[in-house]
């Protein structure tokens, strides 16, 4: 027996995470400059922000009310990571600027600015939560890329 598989159209996806102190991560975000959600700034139980030129949405919710929605207990980011955030930069100097940007905000380095695979750099921090975010500015080779095979066609 074959499985047919329907492919759906979705339009978009964005990203729910808890936190402890709303007000502490909503300031912690502003700081390092996501952009609030309009459509939601004056709400108080929960907060939205705009992430990089498409508008990817990040939801931020106290884990309680993030608890209802899952029906299961919030992950403990000292003891395990969820899952790596990542942002990326246009140069290795908005790396660097957003590393000052993120520690002045208090925000916790994990891996300081580097060079990684000699085509990546990046660094990574965590949030008010221990969510773990890394941002990486990526200059791959003209081959891994697939650039040639592009100019060939």
């Amino acid at each position: 027996m074959q499985l047919k598989f329907k492919i759906y159209k979705m339009k978009s996806i964005w990203i729910n995470l808890p936190v402890k102190d709303l007000q502490k991560s909503k300031t912690f975000f502003k700081t390092i400059g996501f952009r609030e959600n309009p459509m939601y700034s004056k709400v108080e139980h929960f907060a939205s922000f705009f992430i990089g030129e498409n508008d990817f949405v990040m939801m931020l919710f106290p884990e309680d009310t993030f608890k209802s929605f899952t029906h299961n207990e919030v992950s403990d980011t000292l003891k395990g990571t969820e899952a790596l955030l990542s942002i990326d930069a246009q140069s290795k100097a908005e790396v660097d600027e957003m590393f000052k940007t993120v520690t002045a905000a208090g925000g916790k380095i994990f891996a300081g600015p580097a060079e990684r695979d000699g085509w990546m750099y990046g660094f990574g921090f965590m949030d008010m939560d221990g969510h773990r975010w890394n941002m990486l500015y990526m200059d791959p080779p003209a081959e891994r890329a697939g650039k040639e095979k592009m100019q060939d066609q």
